[in-house]
């Protein structure tokens, strides 16, 4: 069990460092506010807890209010507890990562474009996949669950190699 009151500015820093170390099974930390909203995916999750979400489960617990620090700090606090799976979602840690980084950094109109032009899957594959999943047309990847990112994985995931198709 990880217990921490991370300093604002490194938040994203730990995390990156904590989120691949194998040691622990559970972590409660008190981040910023937003950065724990982000974290547990409330209002749109980050190309960062997609990339883990198949490993971790990350929930926002509470708010902190600034008045409860010494120094006040300008942002509240966030408890945020990160617990690892135990089984994951998905097996294959970087190609899935990778995968989650063109998807967000992705162009297109809306996740059924972006998807498209990772060349992974065609557009009607594309389209079959969304409404089983219950995507809407236009969702953007910070729209998807944990969830969701895992069905798309084994929908597109390691086994398709990119392709030129155009359909």
């Amino acid at each position: 069990m990880i217990v921490g009151n991370v300093p604002f500015h490194l938040t994203t820093p730990i995390l990156r460092r904590l989120l691949p170390a194998g040691h622990w099974q559970a972590a409660v930390l008190l981040v910023q506010w937003e950065v724990a909203r982000r974290r547990a995916g409330v209002g749109g999750a980050s190309m960062l807890t997609a990339s883990w979400w198949p490993w971790h489960e990350f929930e926002l617990h509470r708010r902190v209010p600034a008045r409860s620090f010494r120094p006040v700090p300008s942002v509240d606090g966030g408890l945020l507890t990160m617990t690892r799976r135990p089984v994951p979602l998905v097996g294959e840690r970087g190609p899935y990562q990778e995968f989650v980084r063109q998807v967000f950094t992705g162009r297109g109109r809306g996740l059924g474009e972006i998807l498209h032009r990772t060349g992974r899957i065609d557009r009607v594959a594309v389209r079959e996949w969304m409404r089983d999943a219950g995507v809407m047309p236009h969702a953007l990847p910070k729209d998807l669950t944990a969830a969701q990112w895992a069905s798309l994985w084994h929908q597109a995931g390691p086994s398709r190699r990119p392709h030129a198709s155009s359909q």
